[in-house]
């Protein structure tokens, strides 16, 4: 029988890329189907995701599916941005649209460089 430890090592071998995404900066983004704002913002996700992949990640939440969130956050207006460093601790809010240059700058304000 394996112990905790050879399990964990295990999943590490198995799933590296796995273990190192909880260890990344990440950006989220709460969103609902129907904003149009929202789908430019994903684009901006989708960039991060090809240029920094490696050292952030992302996501995109559905606040229809997850009200619960929207609840816990306050959320009034979409896309609402979560900028979050490598232990998942919040670090930067922002609402609407932002570029890539500025979604940069916000994790450099907050002392993640991405770059």
């Amino acid at each position: 029988m394996m112990n905790l430890l050879t399990c964990a090592l295990l999943f590490i071998l198995i799933f590296p890329k796995a273990s190192r995404a909880s260890q990344l900066p990440s950006l989220k983004v709460l969103s609902t189907p129907s904003c149009s704002v929202c789908f430019k913002m994903f684009r901006i996700l989708d960039e991060l995701d090809s240029r920094y992949g490696d050292k952030v990640k992302t996501e995109k939440i559905n606040l229809l599916e997850h009200k619960d969130i929207a609840k816990k956050f306050n959320v009034r207006y979409v896309p609402h941005l979560l900028f979050l460093d490598k232990d998942g601790k919040i670090v930067k809010e922002e609402v609407g649209y932002l570029p890539l240059d500025k979604v940069l700058a916000a994790f450099k304000d907050s002392g993640i460089n991405l770059e």
